[in-house]
């Protein structure tokens, strides 16, 4: 079986390696059409031999990749990604949206707000999960009650910059790490730590060292950075409703979940939470994560 990827890179290149190397039999090919002409061209000559193209992206405009894979009539799969369910909604809406290729295609979500809004478009999608994390080694105790976020640099109001101000004012005596954000937009409280973009190491080395991760956006998927904060048996605090998280759309809502967080996190006497952790070894192993996604590529491939 040949799998052509394109989309978003961050997630289509590790996507693709991790099939590759758990999938002897088959062959994922990412290709950046996204960013290069050359990654184009080769998409375009890898096509005819494809069994179906993944795009790791809701697409409602014009894609000239997604127009030769309806040519050829080759299988397509969206696997849909944060906004790109909130713009195709809005899309919908105002009478803009382009449906060739979402009336075509096989769709997967992995988060209950994309489900809803794809559904609002008149599509059946799917609930498949892509991401995964090899086990962690948790702090057998944490220092201190810390916290830590990540918020893009470009969409800082998106990502949640003026929730943590407000949170960081309220418990100044609580230590905010702030990774992605070069400069912030907003005056930050001196209890804010500003990292910057760090390297997936230093991410993770921070992770295992703070008890709660925030995750406080407008509109969301279903984060890599939660499973991983999950993996380490960070309590979570998060816009949207999970079962392993606690919900905070109001600044109320906000302090009332830190209050609860660290209260919990005091009653375990600073120790991670292993349910938690035994949870995302249980369910987001990559072995069970890729195996059910290639299951689902062969159903779309044979029917």
């Amino acid at each position: 079986m040949l799998v052509l990827i394109n989309g978003l890179p961050l997630f289509s290149k590790r996507l693709a390696d991790d099939l590759n190397s758990f999938d002897v039999y088959s062959k994922y090919i990412f290709c950046d059409t996204y960013n290069s002409k050359l990654q184009q061209l080769k998409f375009l000559l890898l096509l005819p031999f494809a069994d179906v193209v993944i795009s790791m992206n809701g697409v409602t405009d014009n894609s000239g990749s997604l127009n030769a894979v309806l040519k050829l009539n080759k299988k397509l799969i969206m696997q849909w990604q944060g906004t790109d369910s909130l713009l195709a909604v809005e899309r919908f809406k105002n009478g803009t949206i382009k449906r060739d290729y979402i009336d075509y295609a096989s769709h997967f979500v992995d988060f209950t707000l994309q489900f809803e809004e794809v559904s609002t478009l008149g599509l059946k999608p799917t609930y498949v999960f892509f991401k995964s994390v090899d086990a962690k080694m948790p702090i057998k105790k944490y220092e201190n009650i810390s916290c830590m976020t990540y918020i893009g640099d470009s969409r800082q109001e998106f990502y949640g910059i003026n929730q943590l101000k407000f949170l960081a004012e309220k418990f100044p005596a609580i230590e905010f790490k702030l990774f992605g954000v070069k400069k912030s937009v907003v005056e930050l409280p001196k209890n804010v730590k500003v990292f910057g973009w760090v390297s997936a190491d230093q991410f993770q080395k921070e992770l295992q060292r703070t008890p709660v991760f925030l995750r406080l956006t407008e509109h969301d998927g279903f984060s890599l950075s939660v499973i991983e904060a999950l993996s380490y048996g960070s309590e979570i605090i998060w816009t949207f409703p999970y079962e392993f998280s606690y919900q905070a759309q109001t600044n109320d809502e906000l302090i009332n979940a830190f209050e609860e967080v660290k209260q919990i996190i005091s009653n375990r006497n600073l120790t991670p939470n292993h349910v938690l952790i035994n949870m995302v070894k249980r369910d987001y192993n990559k072995d069970l994560i890729l195996s059910g996604y290639i299951e689902k590529i062969k159903s779309v491939v044979k029917n």
